[in-house]
C-alpha cells in the first residue's frame, strides 16, 4: 500500500502512521511510545551506510495479525515485521539484493528521538523514573537505576571495559544501557489508570547480543533505541539476516513485566528446567586454589561426619595445571581426578569441577601446540580474554571446529572417565571477546553459544552445567544454572567503588534484583555463603552473615558453602542448616522500582494447612536504622496477624497495621512471619529453615472430638539432623493438655498467651502431636 495521511489503528497496543512509517504502542488508550521507527546499519565496499524508513519511499502491508513495513536501497532490502497478540512483538530482516556481500553492523530493531517527535509517556517527569539496567554477564551490575542520582558508576579501566562493556561505555554517550531487556517504571504510587511501567525486552537471544540504550535526565527524555548488534557478519548476495525477537508491553506495575518477560523468554529458548537443585560444599572461597587433594578429603570427611545435606563437592579453580589444561593435574596439589571424584561417590556425594573452557594461559601446553587457536587482533597478535591472576589468557576462538572438538573431548572424560557431574564453566565472556577469527560469519552470541553447546552435548542432559561470568542471553536454554551477581566475599563493601568487584554487599544486590529469573530462565545461583568467624579469614560480622544466609535461603536458589569444614564451629554450622534444602521459590523484592538496593523481600507461601508471608528487610546502610514495616505494603489484606522474628527467636505478638524495629542494626537483615490469626489450633511456624516451615513441614492436620478435644498433628521431614522448635497457636477458650514428638511424651514452653513452642532434635522425620482441652472456667486451668 501507498503512504496516507490518515493513522491506522491496527490493534489496541498499536497505531500505525502510514505517511511517515512511525508507529505508536498504546496502553489503555495512551500512547506510551510515540512515533517510533527501525533502521539498519551496514557496510558494502568499506562504506558506512543507514537504511532507515523514510516518506515516500517505503511500502507496508496490513495483515490480519500485524503489519509489514519495507524500503530497499540499491543494496539491501530493510523489513520490519509486527505482531499482534497479548503482547506487540517486531524484528527486522535485512536482505542482501545486491551483488557484493554486505556487513551488517547493527540493526536498530526500535528508535525515537525526541527531536522528531518521539515521545516516551509514563506519567511521570523523568526524575520519577527507575530504569533496569540489565548488565552484560554473570558480575555484571543489574538494578533499577533513578535518573536523578544513582549508585551506578563505571571504573575508567581496560579490565572493566573487558569484562562488562561489550559496546563501548554507553555513559561517554550520555546513555543508559541494558542488557537484552528494560523495564522503566514511574516511581511514587500505584496507578489507577494508563502505564506506570514500560517493558522492552527480547524473547529470543541466541544469535546476537543485544541492548536498550535510553537518553534521558531528570528533566526530558531525549531518545530511545533497541539494538540488535550484527557484529559485522557478512551478508552474501541472497541471504536474509533476522534481528532478535523485540516485545513491548505496559502495565501498572513493573514486576509483573519482567515476570511475564522472563517466562515468555524462556519458553521460547527452551530453557531447561532441572528437577533438582544442588546444594554443595565448594573449594574456593577458603583456599583460593591454593586447596590440595587432602583439604578436599578432609572436607568430605566432615561433610559426612556432621550429617550434612550436602550433594555435590565442587572443586574450583587450582587443580589443574594451567588454564587449558585441564586434564593435566597440578603436580604439587592434585595427583588423581578420578580417583578423587571416586572418593566423593564413596562419600555419598556428587562430584562437581570448575573451568574456564573459552581461554589459553600462554604457557599452557595446549597453547604451546596450537597457537593458531586463540582470537586475533588486527595486527595478529592474541586477544586477552581476562587476567587471572596478574597472568594474561588469551580467548580461544570457537568458530574453529578443532577447537569445539577438542573442548568436547576435555569434557567427555572429566564426565565419562573421571566421574562428575557437575561442571562449572567460568569467564565465559572470553567467548565474545572483539577480534579476528577463523570463520567470521559467525556472531558473538552465535559464537558463545556454539562453545556452550558443544560442551552440553559431550556431558549429555543429565550432568548439571552452571554458568559464570557468562553473557546471560545465549545461555539460555543450554545452561542449568546461572551465576547472577559477582563473586561474593568475606568482607561486606568491596575494596573500592566497583558494583562488580567480589563483595557480599555486590554478590546479594544483583542475586536480588535478578530473582525473576530463577525457574524461568535456568536456576540462580546467588554464589556462595561464608559463614565462618572473623579469627578464620573473615571480615563479615555476625550481622552480616546473617544476611547472607538469609537472602540466599529465601531466594530459593543454588546453595553452597565455601567454609572450610573442619575449622568452622558448630554455632556457625547451624546457620548452614537452617538454609537447607533450597526451597526452589524466590522471595520477590517489592521495592525493586523504588530503592537501587531494594529492602524489603516478600515470599508469600500457600499450603493445603495455610497461608502465610515472610519478609526480610535489609538495612544496607553502615548505621543503625529505624525501620518500619507496612503489612499491607507487604501485600497482606486487612486483619489481624501474628508475628515472629526469625533470629532472635522471639514471637512479637499480634499487629494489624505498621511494625517498627527501633534498632535495626548495620547490614543486618530482620526476618519476619506473618500468619493470620486462626479461631483453631494452629502451627505458627519452625526455626529450623530461614523459609519457616516451608522447607520441613510435610503436612498439618487437625482434628476435633466431640467433647471438644482438639489435636494438631505436624509432620516434619528435612535431610539431616538438626535441633530446632516448633511454635504453635491456639485460641483462648483452649489449654494444652499433652505434647508428644513420635509417640513420647515432652514439655512445651508457653511464650504469650495463645503461643507456645516445643524443641526438639529433628533426626530426618518426626511427628508431633498436641493436645488440646477445652478450659473449665470454674476450675483451675493454668497451663503446663
Amino acid at each position: 500500500m501507498s503512504p496516507s495521511d490518515e493513522s491506522l489503528f491496527l490493534h489496541e497496543h498499536l497505531i500505525f502512521h502510514p505517511r511517515t512509517g512511525k508507529l505508536d504502542f498504546v496502553f489503555e488508550g495512551e500512547a506510551v511510545l510515540a512515533n517510533f521507527s527501525a533502521s539498519l546499519i551496514y557496510t558494502v565496499a568499506g562504506e558506512r551506510r543507514q537504511l532507515a524508513f523514510t516518506p515516500g519511499a517505503f511500502a507496508y502491508k496490513v495483515e490480519p495479525d500485524g503489519l509489514e513495513i519495507s524500503q530497499a536501497d540499491e543494496h539491501v532490502l530493510l523489513t520490519c515485521r509486527v505482531r499482534l497478540a497479548d503482547q506487540l512483538e517486531m524484528w527486522l530482516e535485512a536482505r542482501n539484493l545486491g551483488a557484493l556481500p554486505v556487513q551488517v553492523e547493527r540493526l536498530n530493531v526500535l528508535e525515537m528521538n525526541a527531536g522528531a517527535g518521539g515521545r516516551l509517556n509514563l506519567g511521570a517527569a523523568p526524575r520519577r523514573w527507575s530504569v533496569y539496567q540489565n548488565g552484560w554477564q554473570s558480575w555484571s551490575p543489574a538494578f533499577a537505576r533513578r535518573l536523578n542520582g544513582s549508585i551506578h558508576t563505571v571504573p575508567d579501566s581496560e579490565q572493566y571495559a573487558r569484562y562488562h562493556l561489550p559496546h563501548g561505555n554507553p555513559d561517554a554517550g550520555g546513555e543508559i544501557s541494558s542488557e537484552w531487556f528494560t523495564v522503566i517504571s514511574a516511581r511514587g504510587g500505584r496507578r489507577t489508570r494508563g502505564a506506570g511501567a514500560l517493558l522492552l525486552g527480547f524473547v529470543t537471544t541466541a544469535d546476537q547480543l543485544a541492548e536498550i540504550r535510553l537518553r534521558a535526565d531528570a528533566e526530558a527524555f531525549h531518545g530511545l533505541r533497541v539494538i540488535c548488534h550484527a557484529d559485522g557478519v557478512p551478508l552474501e548476495p541472497g541471504e536474509t539476516l533476522p534481528s532478535e525477537r523485540l516485545v513491548i508491553a505496559a502495565g501498572r506495575e513493573p514486576l509483573p513485566l519482567l515476570e511475564r518477560y522472563a517466562a515468555r523468554l524462556g519458553e521460547l529458548m527452551d530453557a531447561r528446567q532441572p528437577a533438582h537443585i544442588p546444594t554443595g560444599w565448594c573449594t574456593w572461597y577458603y583456599f583460593f586454589g591454593e586447596n590440595t587433594q587432602q583439604d578436599v578429603l578432609d572436607n568430605l570427611a566432615e561433610l559426612r561426619r556432621e550429617n550434612l545435606p550436602l550433594d555435590y563437592v565442587l572443586i574450583d579453580d587450582g587443580y589443574q595445571r594451567a588454564i587449558g589444561d585441564w586434564l593435566t593435574p597440578h603436580p604439587e596439589r592434585f595427583s588423581d581426578m578420578a580417583g578423587l571424584a571416586r572418593a566423593v561417590r564413596e562419600g555419598g556425594r556428587r562430584a562437581g569441577i570448575w573451568l574456564a573452557p573459552f581461554g589459553l594461559d600462554p604457557e599452557s601446553e595446549t597453547f604451546r601446540a596450537h597457537p593458531d587457536w586463540v582470537v586475533q587482533d588486527e595486527e595478529g597478535q592474541p586477544v586477552v580474554g581476562w587476567q587471572h591472576f596478574g597472568r594474561d589468557i588469551y580467548a580461544l576462538d570457537l568458530s574453529r571446529p578443532e577447537v569445539l572438538e577438542w573442548l568436547a573431548s576435555i569434557f567427555r572424560t572429566m564426565r565419562e572417565e573421571w566421574g562428575f557431574d557437575l561442571f562449572k564453566v567460568d569467564f565465559l565472556f572470553a567467548g565474545c571477546a572483539p577480534g579476528r577469527r577463523h570463520d567470521p560469519h559467525l556472531t558473538r552470541a552465535q559464537l558463545l553459544r556454539r562453545g556452550l553447546a558443544a560442551i552440553r552435548q559431550a556431558i549429555g542432559d543429565d550432568a548439571f552445567l552452571l554458568a559464570c561470568g557468562a553473557p546471560l542471553g545465549p545461555c539460555i536454554g543450554l545452561a542449568d544454572g546461572m551465576r547472577v551477581g559477582p563473586d561474593v566475599a568475606a568482607n561486606w563493601h568491596p575494596f573500592w567503588l566497583d558494583l562488580s568487584m567480589p563483595a557480599a554487599e555486590n554478590a546479594l544486590r544483583n542475586s536480588i534484583t535478578r530473582y525473576f529469573t530463577h525457574g524461568r530462565l535456568w536456576l540462580n545461583d546467588p554464589d556462595c555463603v561464608l559463614l565462618r568467624d572473623r579469627d578464620d579469614q573473615s571480615d563479615l560480622a555476625l550481622g552480616e552473615i546473617r544476611t547472607l544466609a538469609s537472602v540466599v535461603a529465601l531466594l530459593g536458589g543454588l546453595t553452597i558453602s565455601s567454609d572450610n569444614l573442619p575449622t568452622l564451629r558448630k554455632g556457625r554450622l547451624k546457620y548452614l542448616q537452617q538454609i537447607l534444602p533450597p526451597t526452589g521459590l524466590s522471595a520477590v523484592p517489592l521495592d525493586l522500582f523504588e530503592h537501587e538496593l531494594p529492602q524489603c523481600l516478600a515470599l508469600p507461601v500457600r499450603r493445603p494447612w495455610g497461608e502465610w508471608l515472610v519478609v526480610a528487610v535489609i538495612n544496607w546502610e553502615d548505621r543503625i536504622q529505624t525501620t518500619e514495616i507496612d503489612l499491607q505494603a507487604m501485600g497482606l489484606p486487612a486483619g489481624s496477624y501474628h508475628v515472629f522474628h526469625y533470629w532472635p527467636r522471639r514471637y512479637l505478638g499480634i499487629s494489624q497495621g505498621t511494625l517498627t524495629m527501633e534498632r535495626h542494626l548495620p547490614h543486618e537483615t530482620v526476618v519476619l512471619l506473618f500468619k493470620p490469626v486462626s479461631d483453631e489450633p494452629d502451627i505458627l511456624t519452625t526455626t529450623f529453615h530461614v523459609a519457616q516451615t516451608l522447607g520441613e513441614v510435610a503436612g498439618v492436620e487437625r482434628t476435633q472430638e466431640e467433647d471438644g478435644r482438639r489435636r494438631l498433628t505436624i509432620l516434619l521431614e528435612k535431610p539431616g539432623s538438626q535441633f530446632g522448635e516448633v511454635w504453635f497457636t491456639f485460641p483462648p477458650a483452649l489449654k494444652i493438655s499433652a505434647a508428644r514428638v513420635n509417640g513420647r511424651k515432652r514439655q512445651v514452653t508457653l511464650d504469650s498467651v495463645g503461643v507456645a513452642h516445643l524443641g526438639l532434635t529433628l533426626n530426618e522425620r518426626a511427628r508431633m502431636d498436641i493436645e488440646f482441652e477445652p478450659i473449665d472456667p470454674q476450675g483451675d486451668d493454668a497451663q503446663p
